[in-house]
């Protein structure tokens, strides 16, 4: 019971990590400060999970889903945040112009795990296939 309770409390913690990440990210617009989030989602992804958005990105993708499966602190919910930060992060490599190979990484990244998401969840979400659909035609 009690070992329940703490993993919870670990999940939360990655939940509301996450959830700051995107506030920041989707606060930043393209203001010039996205890569400021940036460094803040490297510290807090390495704090939460002991991996930066670095380690995520090399990860091969044949493996990038079952990797993530196997830290316990992902729920559907936080994997939903982090499809969506890898998103926002390939948008904002997409409006500066920089480098098209993690840009593309990026989207890639989001759209395995909305992939994952639609096949493992129970509820549809429209607004992820609407994301699908938009990470398919930016690829």
């Amino acid at each position: 019971m009690q070992q329940e309770d703490y993993i919870k409390r670990q999940i939360d913690q990655l939940g509301r990590a996450l959830g700051k990440i995107l506030a920041d990210l989707l606060g930043s617009g393209s203001g010039g400060h996205s890569f400021d989030g940036m460094e803040a989602a490297d510290h807090a992804l390495k704090g939460e999970l002991g991996m930066d958005l670095k380690d995520l990105t090399v990860i091969p993708m044949e493996i990038f889903i079952q990797t993530l499966q196997e830290n316990t602190k992902f729920s559907l919910d936080n994997l939903d945040k982090l499809a969506e930060i890898f998103f926002l992060l390939a948008e904002e490599y997409d409006v500066r112009g920089k480098d098209p190979e993690e840009k593309r990484n990026f989207y890639e990244r989001s759209l395995a795990i909305y992939n994952h998401l639609d096949n493992t969840s129970l509820t549809y979400s429209f607004d992820r296939h609407k994301r699908m659909e938009e990470i398919k035609r930016a690829l």
